[in-house]
């Protein structure tokens, strides 16, 4: 074969020697995917790291004279001048009636989403907006293995990738599954609940992301970009109604203060809903809710070179708490149960606020030879309280009661080459730190029940406060060789150092216990008269380090196509577990569950996959399989004390487990005006080694909690066009698989979800060249009712409450925009 002379020449300059290096590579790399040398593992991140910056220094000069490699296969180079990003948007289709190209910075680089090597699913703005999606939770339902739901309304999201989440009630727990917003990470899932308006994309990435993003996480990432402000005039306003006296409303205006320098972007958004339920005891309404966010965006490029944003946001939540549900069987509230999911039966309608603000400020430099420079400081601060009834029913059992201050400052430095050589690189620094604030408390307030059942029998009064502060660092690096037109090998390493310190105090006073006035702010212990008792306490720091890894091979066939392995490692730092579980009376005051540290996670992946487009791109696929070896799984851990019959929820560490499946995904365009999508997700996980922290059982071959052998996702949208104005009619499915909601895997119908579908139908016309457009969408049309989350008081007396997914719901919608 004739090799292109001019082509190998740039591939190979002379200042490395790449037939050798390539053959070293390859070496480490098969030695890594044999899985026999965990040391070549571990080192070939570090030699493509280390040799990728070796040869971009030495042959820098030589490369800016003999021009950009034509026979590199690279994602495109961002703007000059610090331009914004083409992220969330699409390349025009093609004359052809071709799908658009997605772009994405899952590598923190734009590039086309089909020339990313993991699996990654982008929403777009249309699809948003389309699919009227609320809260940050409801993306979940667009990617393959994926979990997302809303855990006491849209206070605190949970999300689940390949098996992989969060089963941690605690208000320090921290994701396995990474979120950001506008490229900050939210720590605290008080920061994680945000409403969706004005959004350019959200990206999901399967899998651990351990080098490039933030913060280390084992499952993967989900990343929410902001619309960016633009250097020309553009707004909307829109207003939409729906049962349930849902009410929203929404109001951006984009203004250019100075030619291609200044502009800002003011994003405002309104939403307020009667909720579905009505509590029979007080008639008021459960779930309704008020949720006012607004962001403001300001753009300043003093020159062709430097860039700043600057992105300032506020949130204020105020609802009533969630519907929840008393379980059958045989439990002690059964005779006080509902007939409908409509009707609540509780003797407090519990009220619970979020008020959040936070800035960040975004600064691009590109100071020549083809670099960028990227830093990125974020400030979030978050306050939220939340009063309930601990025991749902009408009689007076136990009242329930926690304020939450987290507060988080971050910094991140990133200096990155031309993505057009040969080699490119990524270097960065990044540190972390929050201070989280918390008290909870229940109570048995005057005159009480007239007979507490033993399952209710905890002391009268008990509050636990602490305070949790965290610091963690971390550098990176991450190198893409593009050793010859058809072969590019990527790699790169990671150090992270976490600190963690917990004072921790936790009280209770003894039945019968009186309180000062009329018990307004019970949860206070200084209103409490009774004997006060320090059941338990906790002062003290714990450090963890890791060094975590990834490789990507890839191998392009054509233009079009490419195959690529994986193999990435991912770390969940060590957290504080800080649930106290308190005796009751007859047990004394030794607490059943104390503060104590538990240990880091981790997870590495190994996973290969195709994607492609096919007929002139009317249609891409992406397939992937994977096998994920986890390691100290943190897990919640849910039993009932033998001798009291209390319940005990508790962080701990499993020792392993693993995770098998694969993902497939399609986007086709058969004729210009019709787009079909889907995707299906197949997953079977297990723990390897898992002796319960209770009762020495063996948990061995029992399923992770919330991971279903299947899901899948189809969406069909077609747009027409008539005499009097254009429009769209779409549909969007998802299914979800059986899975368990504990890791006991629990085979009582409450502890278990069965397989549902759910589907929404929405259509949107615009008359003729006008601003205006008109919408609508039906959720939920089938009206399926599933559970959301199963709060167990005893997993052996089937005691248990329930959350219920939302009923059928329709919304219409006006918009009009400015220009």
């Amino acid at each position: 074969m004739v090799k292109n002379n001019a082509a190998w020449n740039m591939i190979y300059p002379s200042s490395l020697s790449a037939p050798r290096s390539f053959l070293s590579l390859s070496g480490r790399a098969m030695a890594c995917l044999s899985r026999r040398n965990r040391l070549a593992c571990a080192a070939l991140p570090s030699l493509i790291l280390a040799s990728g910056l070796v040869a971009s220094a030495t042959s820098s000069a030589k490369a800016e004279t003999q021009g950009k490699p034509s026979g590199a296969k690279t994602a495109p180079a961002p703007a000059k001048g610090g331009k914004a990003s083409k992220v969330g948007k699409v390349a025009s289709p093609a004359a052809s009636g071709g799908l658009e190209t997605v772009m994405v910075t899952a590598n923190r680089r734009t590039q086309d989403i089909q020339k990313v090597a993991a699996t990654v699913t982008a929403i777009s703005a249309t699809t948003i907006a389309r699919q009227h999606l609320d809260s940050a939770a409801d993306v979940a339902a667009f990617a393959p293995n994926v979990l997302g739901y809303n855990f006491d309304g849209r206070l605190r999201p949970r999300y689940y990738i390949r098996g992989v989440g969060n089963g941690n009630v605690a208000n320090n727990a921290i994701g396995a599954v990474a979120v950001y917003a506008d490229d900050v990470y939210l720590n605290s899932l008080s920061f994680q609940g945000f409403p969706l308006f004005d959004q350019a994309q959200v990206a999901i990435l399967n899998g651990p992301q351990g080098t490039l993003w933030g913060k280390n996480a084992t499952a993967g990432a989900i990343q929410f970009t902001s619309r960016r402000p633009e250097f020309k005039k553009e707004g909307h306003a829109q207003v939409d109604f729906g049962d349930y006296g849902q009410k929203r409303g929404e109001f951006v205006i984009n203004t250019p203060i100075t030619a291609n320098t200044l502009t800002t972007r003011l994003s405002v958004r309104q939403e307020n809903s009667d909720g579905w339920a009505k509590n029979a005891s007080t008639g008021k309404d459960v779930g309704n809710f008020g949720d006012f966010a607004a962001r403001f965006q300001t753009l300043w490029r003093p020159s062709d070179d430097l860039e700043f944003l600057l992105n300032t946001h506020v949130r204020d939540m105020q609802s009533s708490n969630v519907p929840y549900y008393s379980a059958s069987g045989t439990s002690v509230y059964s005779p006080l149960k509902t007939s409908s999911r409509d009707w609540t039966n509780s003797n407090v309608n519990g009220r619970q606020a979020l008020v959040s603000e936070g800035v960040s400020l975004h600064t691009t430099w590109h100071p020549g030879h083809g670099l960028t420079f990227t830093s990125i400081t974020a400030f979030e601060n978050a306050q939220r309280r939340q009063t309930g009834d601990g025991d749902y029913t009408p009689l007076e059992y136990s009242r329930s009661y926690d304020k939450l201050h987290p507060v988080q400052v971050s910094q991140e430095f990133r200096l990155a080459s031309d993505p057009h050589q040969r080699i490119a690189w990524i270097a960065g620094a990044y540190y972390f730190h929050e201070t989280l604030n918390d008290h909870y408390a229940t109570a048995t307030l005057p005159p009480g029940a007239p007979t507490t059942p033993a399952i209710i029998g905890q002391p009268a009064f008990t509050s636990t406060q602490y305070r949790q502060t965290t610091d963690s660092f971390a550098i990176f690096g991450n190198t893409t060789i593009h050793v010859v037109p058809w072969f590019q090998v990527a790699g790169g390493v990671r150090w992270t150092h976490d600190h963690l310190r917990l004072d921790l105090d936790s009280v209770q006073a003894r039945s019968p216990v009186s309180f000062a006035g009329n018990a307004t702010n019970w949860w206070n212990a200084q209103n409490v008269l009774s004997p006060i008792t320090g059941i338990d306490s906790y002062h003290g720091g714990k450090s963890w380090s890791n060094v975590s890894f990834d490789v990507e091979p890839q191998f392009l066939i054509g233009k079009n196509q490419m195959l690529y392995v994986r193999i990435a490692d991912g770390y969940r730092s060590g957290v504080f577990n800080t649930q106290i579980t308190p005796n009751p009376v007859n047990r004394g005051g030794t607490p059943l569950q104390t503060a104590r540290p538990v240990n880091p996670e981790t997870l590495t992946s190994y996973e290969a996959g195709y994607k492609g487009s096919w007929f002139n791109h009317r249609l891409t696929l992406s397939a992937d399989g994977f096998y994920s070896k986890y390691d100290n799984i943190q897990t919640s851990w849910t039993a009932t004390d033998a001798a009291t019959k209390s319940t005990i929820i508790s962080l701990t560490n499993a020792a392993s487990g693993r995770t098998l499946g694969g993902e497939f995904s399609f986007q086709a365009r058969p004729i210009d005006d019709l787009t079909i999508s889907g995707n299906v997700g197949v997953l079977r996980t297990k723990f390897t080694d898992f002796t319960a922290p209770t009762g020495a059982t063996s948990l061995k071959g029992n399923e992770f909690a919330r991971a279903p052998h299947q899901t899948a996702n189809i969406s069909v949208d077609w747009n027409f066009r008539t005499g009097i104005g254009n429009g769209s009619v779409g549909t969007h499915w998802n299914y979800t698989g059986h899975y368990y909601y504990l890791v006991s895997n629990e085979k009582a119908s409450a502890l278990q979800q069965s397989s549902v579908w759910l589907g929404d139908v929405h259509a949107s016309f615009r008359p003729g060249n006008s601003r205006w457009e008109i919408s609508g969408i039906v959720n939920n049309i089938t009206g399926n009712r599933y559970l959301v989350q199963v709060l167990p008081y005893s997993a052996t007396s089937q005691t248990f409450t329930y959350q219920y997914s939302n009923p059928r719901m329709f919304l219409l919608s006006a918009r009009v925009d400015f220009f």
